[in-house]
């Protein structure tokens, strides 16, 4: 049996979740095609249409971002630049070429004082440059082209890029006590998994063309954390081949001071993309075991 293979256009192609898209595209039946800066400037309307209109992806997904959360603070402009306005000119020409979009987004749209998890539903209040940025981003697809899919994730690390499980692990090798915080909660959520699940729903939304599908989602790895918690955890799992096991003592954000405030609450319900869209969702532990495999081996 043929199995009919799909075309996807993927901005961010070097970041977390670009990187697994392009890894995992060809055993999915996706041809993936990564334009890089020098090829597509996303912020030059006529360079991205002309892109999209000779490449004719079936989809595209864009993963490009500013997410500095720290540095949005002072380089406001520059994280409207990337997540609000190369968003509008990508949106606009999909709409004109009539190719269906999947923009990824984050939880930094909540403020994080809600008690339990989060809903597509709720009322958005970012508390920070990059949260607003996003947050424009996602107002603008909605606005400008029907075929989309929001996909609101968080927590995201994998075994390349700078994210927390590898800067545990660097600090972890130099000292003997660490202090992580432990009033933050959310779910770590392994890039690979969101490419998984990107590839997924990517497939379904093609195949079904319904007008249901479309829409924001909300896709993280299943369980909750704290920052000091999932140390713990990372530091656990690798004490097999890590030179050292450092104490992490939990300390709360006021003793953290960052140039960005970050939401207490990031923890993100997920039925809704669960009961409509089904992509694959494991246990964030499952996650990161298979990333510390991956960096076991790099790091031996």
């Amino acid at each position: 049996m043929t199995i009919t293979r799909l075309k996807a256009l993927i901005t961010g192609g070097t970041g977390q979740v670009g990187t697994e898209l392009i890894r995992r595209g060809d055993c999915c039946h996706f041809d993936i095609v990564a334009p890089n800066r020098a090829e597509i400037n996303l912020l030059n309307e006529s360079d991205v249409y002309s892109q999209l209109n000779s490449i004719r992806p079936n989809i595209v997904v864009n993963s490009a971002a500013f997410t500095a959360v720290d540095a949005a603070e002072t380089e406001c402009d520059m994280a409207f630049k990337v997540n609000r306005d190369a968003v509008r000119i990508m949106a606009n020409s999909c709409n004109l070429l009539s190719i269906p979009l999947i923009h990824i987004s984050t939880d930094y749209v909540f403020d994080g004082t809600k008690a339990g998890s989060y809903k597509e539903t709720d009322l958005i209040c970012p508390i920070g440059v990059y949260g607003r940025s996003k947050e424009a981003g996602e107002a603008i697809v909605r606005e400008l082209l029907e075929k989309h899919i929001i996909l609101r994730t968080s927590w995201v690390y994998a075994a390349h890029g700078n994210n927390f499980v590898k800067t545990m692990l660097r600090i972890g090798k130099e000292r003997q006590n660490l202090n992580v915080v432990n009033d933050q909660f959310g779910a770590p959520t392994f890039a690979g998994d969101i490419a998984d699940a990107i590839l997924s729903i990517a497939k379904k939304v093609l195949e079904h063309d319904a007008l249901e599908f479309w829409g924001t989602y909300h896709y993280t790895a299943k369980g909750r954390t704290s920052w000091k918690d999932f140390a713990e955890v990372i530091f656990e799992t690798a004490s097999t081949w890590l030179p050292n096991k450092p104490y992490v003592e939990g300390i709360p954000s006021s003793q953290y001071p960052t140039a960005a405030k970050r939401p207490a609450n990031s923890v993100l319900n997920c039925a809704k993309v669960d009961s409509e869209l089904g992509p694959p969702r494991r246990h964030w532990r499952e996650g990161l075991d298979e990333v510390l495999d991956e960096l076991k081996n790099e790091l031996r």
